[in-house]
C-alpha cells in the first residue's frame, strides 16, 4: 500500500510581516475615520430636525388653538391684526419666537392667518411659516 502525504504550499509562511499589518491597520483607520465622519453629519442632521419638529408643532398649536375661537372672536378682531399665543396654560420654549399675523384677504369674510416660528440654530437664523384662512364673520 501506498501512503498519501498531504503537504501544505503554505509551509514557508509563518505569519504576517510587519508591512502587512501596518497596511491592514492604515485601511481600516481610513475606513473608520469616514464611518465617524458620517455619524458626526447624522448627529447634526438630528439636532436640526428635532429643531424642525418643534417649531413645526409650536405652529400646529397656534394654529388649532386659533380654531377653538368662536365666530365673534373673529368678526371683533380688526384685520391686519397681530394675534398672541394662544396657549396660556403652555408657552413656547424662549429659544423659539411665534408671531402671528392675520389680514383680510380679497374674498369676503376670510382672514389669512400666517405663523412665523424663527429660532436661531447653530449660529443660523431659521424660520418657518405655516398659512391658513378661517371664516372672519
Amino acid at each position: 500500500m501506498k501512503k498519501i502525504v498531504i503537504v501544505h504550499g503554505l509551509k514557508s509562511n509563518k505569519g504576517f510581516i510587519l508591512a502587512e499589518v501596518l497596511l491592514a491597520i492604515f485601511i481600516m483607520s481610513v475606513a473608520l475615520t469616514a464611518i465617524a465622519g458620517m455619524f458626526t453629519h447624522v448627529i447634526q442632521v438630528d439636532l436640526m430636525a428635532k429643531d424642525y419638529t418643534v417649531a413645526t408643532n409650536l405652529a400646529q398649536r397656534q394654529l388649532e388653538l386659533l380654531k377653538t375661537h368662536p365666530p365673534e372672536y373673529w368678526a371683533d378682531l380688526t384685520l391686519p391684526a397681530v394675534i398672541a399665543w394662544s396657549d396660556q396654560g403652555q408657552p413656547p420654549n424662549s429659544r423659539y419666537t411665534v408671531l402671528t399675523n392675520a389680514v383680510a384677504t380679497n374674498r369676503d369674510n376670510l382672514a389669512q392667518v400666517t405663523v412665523t416660528v424663527s429660532w436661531e440654530g447653530r449660529g443660523v437664523e431659521r424660520t418657518i411659516q405655516f398659512v391658513t384662512l378661517y371664516r372672519a364673520l
